[in-house]
């Protein structure tokens, strides 16, 4: 049984632009100003681009990064004292775009105002008395982390708009590549890849599907673990950080408060139907009275602590399951073999995993196609 577990740099093996850094770029022409004017997310995720250069932007860790940043915010802080301190507004001028979270203190006004909210507790709907601001009145701490989860979701629905206009939409061109399962020591293999699929694209599905060549025929079986991009206005795309503690005590660190709990990826799988998908894919891996021999096939997925936990599941579910990673340059290797033993310990990496340059001639996933 073969499974293929694909994130964002299988899209990228195919000369594709979906990459957070691409639509971050993107962003900066006139059809995204209305949302680097007003969203907070988009203009602080561009500041931090500017600042890594040509580094990637890591999104999901960025976004911990401002939660443990928030979560010390005194306007936002629930408890004692700090939470007299709402109503306030959160105001920033409109083509502020070198926007940063580290200092958002310095945007809240006190206000002795009552604004209708609707029975939120933020509005956006308030009349703006500072001239070309974008003004945001939060109503108690609580209302401020809703507000920054809409905006995140606001993002998120962009992004979905980028990648439908810019990528699904358009034709894909035939890949300059065979997908080759035939590492585990066949020749050749026919029928059903499971494709366990972090990316929001159909990249795997539009050029490998029921396609023969040398390698095999594949029948491709999708499952979508963080959404699809889709061309209506209910994204169920994930774009959130990992799990982290609420009880965490120490000297140095504060717990995170629960309500910042919209923010995790887990949460976010059940909140939009994702973990079904997910879960129908371990019912494959389990099915009573036959004996499975899982092969996963593992490429353009750093393993990055994001997605640990959901990784560490489906690699140890099945006894007899083997991995193999396919790395595209030696940096990537290394880090692979560090994320892969945090994931499932020393001992099953030594017993079950391999890794594989993804072009390689004979053992590569993705064979160069000779011309």
């Amino acid at each position: 049984m073969n499974i293929l577990i694909i994130g964002n740099g299988f899209d990228i093996a195919h000369d594709l632009k979906t990459s957070y850094k691409d639509f971050l770029e993107c962003c900066k022409n006139e059809d995204y100003k209305e949302y680097c004017n007003t969203n907070l997310w988009m203009k602080h995720f561009i500041t931090r681009q500017k600042e890594l250069g040509d580094t990637w932007i890591d999104l999901e860790n960025e976004i911990y990064r401002v939660i443990c940043k928030l979560k010390e915010v005194p306007a936002i802080r629930n408890g004692g004292v700090v939470s007299q301190l709402c109503p306030q507004l959160l105001t920033l001028p409109e083509n502020v775009y070198n926007f940063s979270f580290n200092k958002i203190e310095t945007y809240f006004k006190k206000t002795d105002k009552n604004y209708d909210t609707n029975e939120k507790e933020y509005s956006t709907d308030i009349p703006v008395t500072f001239a070309g601001d974008f003004c945001v009145y939060i109503k108690t701490p609580n209302g401020f982390i809703n507000f920054l989860y809409d905006q995140l979701r606001e993002f998120t629905q962009v992004f979905n708009s980028y990648l439908n206009k810019n990528v699904i939409l358009k034709s894909y061109s035939k890949s300059k590549y065979l997908l080759s399962l035939s590492s585990n020591g066949q020749q050749q293999y026919n029928g059903d890849v499971y494709v366990l699929s972090f990316n929001y694209t159909d990249t795997c599905e539009k050029l490998y599907n029921g396609c023969y060549n040398s390698s095999g025929k594949y029948n491709i079986k999708p499952y979508y673990v963080h959404g699809k991009v889709c061309n209506s206005t209910e994204c169920n795309l994930v774009l959130g950080t990992h799990s982290f503690d609420n009880n965490r005590t120490s000297s140095n660190t504060n717990p995170i408060p629960v309500d910042f709990n919209v923010f995790r990826k887990h949460n976010q799988r059940h909140r939009y139907g994702t973990i079904e998908n997910y879960q129908n894919l371990l019912m494959q891996l389990t099915l009573p009275g036959r004996i499975i021999k899982p092969v996963f096939h593992v490429i353009g997925h750093s393993l990055d602590k994001t997605d640990h936990n959901i990784l560490k599941h489906i690699f140890l579910i099945n006894k007899n399951a083997k991995i193999n990673l396919y790395y595209h340059n030696e940096e990537a290797q290394e880090k692979l073999i560090n994320n892969i033993t945090e994931i499932i310990g020393e001992e099953e990496v030594m017993t079950k995993v391999r890794l594989i340059y993804q072009h390689d001639k004979d053992r590569g996933i993705l064979k160069l196609i000779e011309q």
